[in-house]
């Protein structure tokens, strides 16, 4: 639901990474994704991920979220899943490749 008060926060931590994967900085993408998946951020796949994002909207790729376990799901407009978010401290990081 797009009234949701979480969506505002999660519209501008995705942006963020829209903004790093199109400078391709992995570094900066290593930093917002939990450890787990950190080492599979590679300068290939955020080349990839350009293609891929073409002419999405903010909008399109974060339509709705909710809540799962610990983490929020972030549903895209197209009703796919984008990406998981988990708290890690006091950031909120993706605990999938949603960029590849």
């Amino acid at each position: 639901m797009s009234d949701d008060p979480r969506i505002v926060p999660v519209k501008a931590l995705i942006s963020k990474q829209v903004e790093l994967i199109k400078a391709g900085d992995v570094e900066g993408m290593r930093a917002m994704v939990t450890d787990r998946i950190k080492d599979r951020v590679l300068l290939t796949g955020l080349q990839s991920a350009i293609k891929n994002l073409g002419s999405m909207t903010i909008d399109d790729l974060v339509a709705s979220v909710e809540s799962v376990g610990e983490g929020i799901k972030i549903k895209m407009k197209n009703g796919r899943t984008l990406t998981t978010l988990v708290q890690v401290g006091q950031d909120w990081k993706a605990d999938t490749l949603w960029f590849k």
